[in-house]
């Protein structure tokens, strides 16, 4: 058996009773983690969470027990560390897991529209050779070239096929269910143009068009935006730090004094162990979130 298979269903066995009455009514996040697709309830994302969360922390407590030794601390420095990493550990899980649907459908969303303007001109191909738009969908689910828009033409063809719904109905309603509003948009509209009886091979022809002009001025956008996060990644984590450094050895130097229960060094071991690569974590995640997806 599957091993995330089997926690998932051991976690729901545990936690659900508690998870379900708590989150499983959010319609919010139930949008997010259809939109992740996440092919589980809110209730069994939640439970597996929980479980992850009591898995991790005694090992969190542990790992900071002997760091802390490592360092030559002991008593009750060990004792203060291992409480509040007992408190912060499941705080910043829960606060990862809840906000990990949304990370993942806008990831989602931006590869889907970073493939849109070439997924739409082969729909536009197969719809003027006369293939239905059921066929259509199913077609673009069996290609790789499309990556998360090949997803999302699984999930379609499969409520046709599996359900028996028919293929409008099935774009209608899955307009709510991508994270993508250009690809519901798109879906809107060919559902129009079916209903109207219009040409689907015009309509996705000009989409296609109106798409690849939005694709440029996207990627000329991202250049742009590229120069100024390394500007500021310059003038922020690189000579922000080492100015940091400097004035905390000067202060070192002449009063020797300490900042609560740390000392100067201690402090200046967070800054460049924790503090540095913390920054440049941050910059990379921004960067991240602005990046065209391949």
């Amino acid at each position: 058996m599957n091993i995330a298979l089997a926690l998932s269903r051991l976690a729901y066995k545990i936690f659900g009773p508690i998870m379900d009455p708590l989150f499983g009514g959010s319609a919010n996040l139930r949008t997010n983690i259809r939109r992740a697709n996440i092919r589980i309830t809110v209730g069994e994302y939640f439970s597996y969470a929980a479980l992850i969360i009591a898995i991790i922390t005694p090992l969190m407590m542990l790992t900071v027990a002997i760091f802390m030794s490592l360092i030559g601390k002991e008593g009750l420095a060990i004792t203060l560390a291992m409480a509040l990493t007992s408190i912060l550990t499941p705080l910043f899980m829960f606060a990862f897991f809840y906000v990990y649907p949304s990370l993942i459908s806008d990831s989602r969303k931006r590869a889907i529209d970073s493939k849109l303007p070439f997924a739409v001109p082969y729909m536009a191909a197969m719809a003027g050779a006369g293939v239905p738009p059921d066929a259509v969908f199913d077609s673009l689910a069996r290609s790789e070239l499309y990556g998360e828009i090949a997803e999302e033409a699984k999930n379609i063809t499969r409520d046709c096929r599996f359900f028996g719904k028919d293929i409008v109905t099935v774009l209608h309603d899955y307009t709510q269910n991508t994270p993508s509003r250009r690809f519901s948009e798109l879906l809107m509209g060919i559902t129009t143009t079916v209903r109207s009886g219009g040409d689907l091979k015009m309509y996705l022809h000009n989409e296609a068009e109106n798409m690849m002009v939005e694709y440029r001025q996207m990627m000329k956008d991202f250049a742009e935006n590229l120069g100024l996060f390394a500007e500021s990644y310059i003038t922020i984590p690189v000579f922000g730090t080492i100015f940091l450094v400097i004035v905390m050895s000067t202060l070192t130097m002449i009063s020797g004094g300490n900042f609560g229960p740390l000392t100067m060094q201690d402090m200046m071991m967070l800054v460049v162990y924790l503090g540095i690569p913390g920054l440049s974590l941050l910059f990379l995640l921004m960067i991240d979130s602005i990046i065209p997806e391949e």
